[in-house]
C-alpha cells in the first residue's frame, strides 16, 4: 500500500472522530445511514455523495476493479506496482509535489491494491475538497511512471517480499493460500514474487495501466461535510472526461470443498521452535446468501477473545497465544480457514484440539448462551466500522462493486438477530470441514514428525527452497 499523510495531531484526531449519527445509538438497534444521492456519469463511473455534518471533514474513495486476480501468469503484482506507482508522479507534478500538496493542508491519501480491486482514497478538511479531488483525479488519470521511481518501487517491493519468511505468521498464512488455491488467480500474493516485481518494464506497466484504470466499472464515493450537488459537479467536471472500458476478464469460480480425505503440507524449517498451522479448504464468495450464519458460526468458533478456539487452545490448554477462524470472501470465492501456533512439543496435541472444535461446530447445536453471546458481540462492534467517513466510503465503494445495496449496512444487524442455532449448524456442515481439508504445517520436521502420523500422507517442502 502507498500512502502519504501530513496529519497534525488536532486534524489525525478529527479524522477518527466518531460520526454522532451512528455511533450514538445502542447496539441493538438499527443503523440509519446518512442521506447520499447516486448518479452514473457518461462514462459509466458511478458516483455517490453522502452528507455527514457532524466534524468539517470528507473522503473521497474511488474503488478501480482491478486486483491482483486479473495479474498475468508470470506477471504477478503489476496491479500491486501500477497502483503504488500512481503517486509517484502525475500531470506536471513530482513525487515531492503530490506529497507536499497533501502534507500542506495536512490531508491524506492512500493507494492499496487488494485481490479484487485498487482503491485510491484521500481524507482531507472539507474545505479542501477541490484540492482532493484534483489529486485523485490527477494520479487516477495522468500518471507518469518515471523509470527512477519504478526502480525504486520494485526494490521496495522485493525487499517486503524477502523480509516475510522472516515473519513466520505471515509467510505461513501466505504459502498456506497458496496451496488451498493452486493455479487459481487468487492464489498469487497480491505483491507477486521477487522474480516477477524484478523482471517488470515501465512498458508493461504503462500498459497495464491504460488497459485497466478506466471509469466503466469504476465507484465514486464522497463523504463528509459537503453540499451533495457540489461534490456531484465537482466528481464530473474532474472525472467526467475519463474514458475507456476494460477488456473482459473472466477470474474463475472456486469450487466451494476441494479436499476430499486431506491433503497434508509440512514446510520443514529446521531451525523452527514453534509449528504455524493452517486448516482450512475452499468456500463461498462475498455475496453469499449464507454470510449470516457463516459471520455467527465463525464468531463463536474463532472469531473473537471467547471464540471456543481461544478457549480451548489459549485458555484451558496453554497451548498457544493466539487461535481464530476466519473466512476470506472475494467476488469469485473464498475460503475458510483456521490459524494458530504453537511450540512444536505440542504440535498434534494443538491439531487435535482445533480439528475437535471444528467437529462440534458441525454436529453439536449451539447453546442458547452461545448464540446469544455472538451475536451480541458482532452487533456491538458493528457501529464501530461505520464511524468515519473513511469507514462509510468504503462501505459503499465494497458493497456496490460486490453487488450489494447499500440497505445491507442499515439491515444487518436485523439480520443478525435472525441467525438461529439450526442456521449456524447447516453453515458449519457445508463450510467447517474437519477431515476434508487442507492441514498446512511450518515445523521442524525431524521434530515433529512423528506426531503427525495418523493425519494423512504427508508432503514435505523445505523452507530454504521457497521464494
Amino acid at each position: 500500500m502507498r500512502k502519504l499523510r501530513g496529519l497534525t495531531v488536532a486534524t489525525g484526531l478529527l479524522l477518527g472522530a466518531a460520526s454522532p449519527l451512528i455511533a450514538a445509538r445502542p447496539a441493538h438497534a438499527g443503523v440509519e445511514l446518512p442521506p447520499y444521492e447516486e448518479q452514473v456519469l457518461p462514462n459509466g463511473l458511478r458516483v455517490f455523495v453522502m452528507e455527514t455534518h457532524e466534524v468539517p471533514l470528507v473522503t473521497v474513495n474511488l474503488l478501480v476493479p482491478v486486483g491482483s486476480a486479473v495479474d498475468e501468469p508470470g506477471n504477478e503484482g503489476i496491479a500491486n506496482l501500477t497502483g503504488r506507482l500512481l503517486t509517484r508522479g502525475a500531470g506536471e507534478m513530482t513525487a515531492e509535489q503530490i506529497a507536499e500538496s497533501i502534507e500542506e493542508v495536512g490531508g491524506d491519501l492512500y493507494v492499496n491494491t487488494g485481490t479484487d480491486f485498487t482503491t485510491v482514497a484521500a481524507s482531507f478538511m472539507a474545505g479542501d475538497l477541490t484540492r482532493a479531488m484534483d489529486l485523485v483525479a490527477t494520479i487516477v488519470l495522468k500518471p507518469t511512471f518515471p523509470d527512477e521511481e519504478l526502480a525504486s518501487e520494485k526494490e521496495i517491493v522485493i525487499a517486503e517480499i524477502a523480509g516475510v519468511k522472516d515473519e513466520p505468521l505471515t509467510f505461513a498464512s501466505r504459502e498456506f493460500r497458496r496451496a488451498l488455491l493452486g493455479e487459481h488467480p487468487y492464489a498469487h500474493p497480491v505483491d507477486g514474487s521477487e522474480q516477477s516485481v524484478a523482471a517488470m518494464t515501465r512498458e508493461q506497466v504503462l500498459a497495464f495501466y491504460r488497459e485497466s484504470y478506466v471509469p466503466a466499472g469504476s465507484i465514486l464515493a464522497i463523504v463528509g461535510d459537503v453540499d451533495t450537488k457540489a461534490a456531484l459537479g465537482l466528481a464530473e467536471a474532474r472525472l467526467g472526461a475519463w474514458k475507456g472500458t476494460a477488456p473482459a476478464r473472466n477470474v474463475p469460480e472456486l469450487a466451494v470443498t476441494d479436499f476430499p480425505g486431506r491433503r497434508v503440507i509440512v514446510v520443514n524449517k529446521p531451525d523452527a521452535t514453534q509449528s504455524q498451522i493452517r486448516i482450512g479448504n475452499l468456500a463461498v464468495p462475498y455475496n453469499t446468501p449464507e454470510f449470516f450464519p457463516l459471520l455467527v458460526a465463525n464468531s463463536i468458533l474463532g472469531g473473537g477473545f471467547t471464540s471456543r478456539l481461544m478457549a480451548e487452545i489459549r485458555v484451558n490448554r496453554g497451548l498457544s497465544y493466539g487461535a481464530r477462524s476466519s473466512l476470506a470472501q472475494m467476488k469469485s470465492g473464498g475460503f475458510f480457514a483456521v490459524y494458530t501456533y504453537t511450540k512444536n512439543a505440542s504440535l498434534r496435541e494443538t491439531i487435535d484440539v482445533a480439528l475437535e472444535q471444528l467437529q462440534r461446530m458441525r454436529t453439536q447445536r449451539l447453546t442458547d448462551a452461545e448464540l446469544t453471546g455472538g451475536k451480541r458481540y458482532i452487533t456491538g462492534l458493528f457501529p464501530f466500522e461505520l464511524e468515519t467517513n473513511d469507514q462509510l466510503a468504503g462501505w459503499i465503494t465494497t458493497l456496490t462493486f460486490y453487488g450489494r445495496p447499500l440497505t445491507f449496512v442499515e439491515e444487518y444487524g436485523t439480520k443478525v438477530a435472525l441467525v438461529t442455532a439450526e442456521d449456524c449448524l447447516a453453515a458449519a456442515r457445508k463450510h467447517f470441514w474437519r477431515d476434508d481439508n487442507l492441514l498446512f504445517v511450518m515445523t521442524n520436521y525431524a521434530e515433529t514428525k512423528e506426531q503427525l502420523e495418523g493425519l494423512g500422507k504427508v508432503e514435505v517442502v523445505e523452507f530454504e527452497g521457497m521464494e
